[in-house]
């Protein structure tokens, strides 16, 4: 799935790559202290929710494995890298 690039992607690969896995709120925190100028929005969580949730609904559709799996902890997601999913590693 390497047609269109994702920056966003790209970096929260490399921040749960770090920290073995971040709710949204916390992998937004680390985008921002790698990039900060990255989000141009008023709501960074959702654009990043959105490119996430779009690019994995793709994958799923183009028969690969999810880049992300998700589990609910208390009342936050929190994702962490599909070691299934080789595109990034």
């Amino acid at each position: 799935m390497n047609l269109y690039k994702s920056d966003l992607e790209a970096l929260m690969f490399s921040s749960l790559k770090e920290n073995k896995e971040l709710s949204v709120r916390e992998v937004v925190q680390h985008i921002i202290k790698i990039n900060p100028n990255i989000f141009n929005g008023k709501t960074p969580r959702n654009s990043l929710y959105s490119v996430i949730y779009r690019r994995e609904r793709k994958r799923i559709a183009n028969g690969m494995e999810p880049l992300f799996i998700t589990k609910k902890i208390r009342n936050e997601i929190v994702y962490y890298i599909n070691p299934q999913n080789k595109e990034y590693l």
